[in-house]
């Protein structure tokens, strides 16, 4: 039976969470940022910074979920964001008293992104055995809304700090960041999942077999993360293409474009706070469903608007942020209904690297679109993309 206090719990995860979030998006903004006026915008310096920064947590992933699933995930969970902070000690170090090269930044951009890639999987595959299976949407719309505030607010932070000071000092708050929520992690207690078999260093292989083989197995969790993953490839593009659509389309300027971002990260929140009041009462695969849907019919419109309807454009985008919370979130406390918990780790390595690998295809496909359309037409034909994923959503079951 679980704690009673397992609310409290969780507040005091999230907010250490919050502050870990919020210190390294303002890191990663302010490392690109730098890397961005040191080289004068050079376009290979960036996509490298691009790649160090998602390809490491793709091809580890699956090795980091067996190795979650193996020990304490209370434990991966702190040595991870202490690396983090290590990377970022390192650099203000090696800036503040040396000049950094940039293949060393790039080096802890990936650093970075190899923590992360122990970090999600051991935090999701820690919720359900903190919090009532019932209440599992609720949990994950809670981190949702956390995660999304922490990337809309990391930013300005470290455009704050940076206009204030250095890049150096941006660093230390992400040691700050790191240590608070390690702390926090320390006294909370999360049980341990019990496992039948001994370890054996050898069967790491087999261990990461069997959590691909709990996806396999399962005929609807597998439908969905297909679909899932082709939303991604479809939909994690398009953050890079809403400031074209508003230059280039609707005729409007770097105002209009700040304002269509804050609008779709407002979406983000909301939708992360109605599934944190509302997610369990509903059923998780029709909630994924009506959320994809909605993405689809927002992004269909926005691509067919002329450009006197802009501010029609700026309420679509406010729903494209919101729905996704709204299908995100039910599809991760779907994996920790129907997966096994000592299976949890390696299930989430296997689903968030599909999502990661298949990202550069997205914006292969989105760069191909563009030049044969346009980027309304884009949006259009990605929004049709979706919603035939919404209706096969509906179908899983």
């Amino acid at each position: 039976m679980k704690n009673k206090k397992w609310k409290q719990k969780f507040f005091a995860i999230y907010t250490g969470q919050f502050f870990s979030l919020l210190s390294s998006a303002a890191v990663q903004f302010s490392i690109i940022w730098w890397l961005t006026d040191t080289t004068g915008g050079s376009p290979l310096v960036l996509t490298l910074a691009g790649l160090a920064g998602f390809l490491p947590q793709a091809l580890a992933g699956p090795f980091a979920g067996t190795i979650t699933d193996r020990y304490s995930r209370k434990l991966m969970m702190i040595l991870a964001d202490m690396t983090v902070a290590l990377g970022s000690l390192i650099l203000f170090t090696t800036l503040y008293f040396y000049e950094a090269s940039i293949t060393f930044v790039i080096l802890v951009l990936a650093i970075r992104s190899l923590a992360t890639a122990f970090h999600m999987p051991a935090m999701q595959a820690s919720i359900p055995l903190l919090a009532p299976e019932e209440h599992l949407t609720k949990v994950a719309g809670w981190g949702q809304t956390v995660s999304s505030i922490s990337n809309i607010a990391g930013p300005a932070v470290g455009m704050s700090l940076l206009a204030a000071s250095s890049i150096e000092w941006v660093l230390l708050l992400d040691v700050l960041g790191a240590v608070i929520a390690s702390s926090i992690l320390l006294f909370i207690y999360i049980p341990k999942v019990q496992r039948t078999e001994l370890i054996d260093p050898t069967s790491m292989l087999v261990e990461m077999k069997e959590g691909y083989d709990a996806l396999v197995k399962h005929p609807v969790l597998l439908k969905l993360t297909f679909v899932m993953t082709v939303v991604a490839v479809l939909y994690i593009p398009l953050g890079t293409y809403f400031p074209l659509i508003t230059r280039n389309h609707f005729e409007k300027g770097v105002v209009e474009a700040g304002i269509v971002e804050i609008v779709f990260a407002v979406g983000l929140i909301v939708g992360g706070s109605l599934i944190g009041v509302l997610g369990d009462r509903f059923d998780k695969v029709k909630t994924m469903a009506a959320g994809i849907m909605l993405m689809g019919v927002a992004l269909f419109i926005s691509g067919l608007l002329s450009p006197p309807f802009f501010y029609i454009f700026i309420v679509l985008a406010g729903l494209v942020g919101l729905s996704g919370p709204l299908f995100s979130a039910p599809f991760y406390a779907f994996i920790q209904t129907e997966i096994e918990p000592h299976l949890l780790g390696r299930v989430f390595s296997f689903v968030t690297s599909l999502s990661l690998l298949a990202t550069p295809i997205g914006y292969a496909v989105a760069g191909v679109l563009i030049e044969l359309t346009s980027v309304a037409a884009l949006f259009s034909i990605i929004g049709v993309l979706i919603i035939i994923n919404g209706i096969i959503t509906i179908r899983a079951k």
